[in-house]
């Protein structure tokens, strides 16, 4: 596995570069995270369902996390058109968006600041500014948060904003019953 590192050491590698064995010594605390990256990670990277990516540190003989993105659009509010300045994009429906599908820091470095570098880098892959181009033409960056106030708190940390369009949908859909995640959106081109 060859991995380029950045100054601070950070760097990232495809989650099929990666042996299974150092995929088993990451823990994040949820099961659901830490079983998709060690039994289905690699089957979503190769079949292109949503590319998955592990960030590494020099100094870590474990993945310190890692992030998930595929292809998405959304709906948008008129009132979200009008705060991100897409009102004059007539005749769209759904604007196109990046999924972050997931994204997980080992318990061993929550709370030191390691998410935060992992939704930089998340971000910079989006945005291009780890490649010659963006990864995919797409406007927004959407999440499906787990619906928990201390998750929810880190999204609005980095500029993400529920959509009010997906909790109108869910009304209708659900009434007033308490869901499981919680869709969020930034605008890929506001700065981080």
């Amino acid at each position: 596995m060859s991995v380029v590192l950045d100054a601070d050491g950070y760097g990232l590698v495809a989650v099929t570069e990666v042996d299974p064995t150092v995929l088993d010594t990451f823990s994040c605390g949820k099961r659901h995270l830490d079983e998709f990256l060690t039994q289905r990670a690699a089957f979503f990277h190769k079949e292109w369902l949503g590319f998955v990516w592990v960030v590494l540190h020099r100094d870590m003989d474990y993945p310190i996390g890692y992030f998930s993105l595929n292809n998405e659009a959304l709906e948008l509010s008129d009132a979200e058109e009008t705060n991100l300045g897409m009102s004059d994009y007539s005749g769209l429906k759904r604007f196109p968006a990046i999924m972050m599908g997931r994204l997980a820091v080992d318990t061993r470095l929550q709370g030191s600041g390691a998410s935060t570098q992992l939704m930089h880098m998340a971000l910079d892959m989006i945005g291009g500014r780890l490649a010659t181009s963006p990864l995919s033409a797409a406007r927004l960056v959407i999440v499906d948060a787990d619906n928990d106030p201390k998750v929810l708190r880190y999204y609005e940390k980095h500029g993400f904003e529920r959509s009010s369009w997906a909790d109108k949908q869910a009304t209708h859909q659900g009434g007033k019953k308490s869901r499981a995640t919680v869709k969020m959106l930034r605008d890929i081109l506001q700065p981080w």
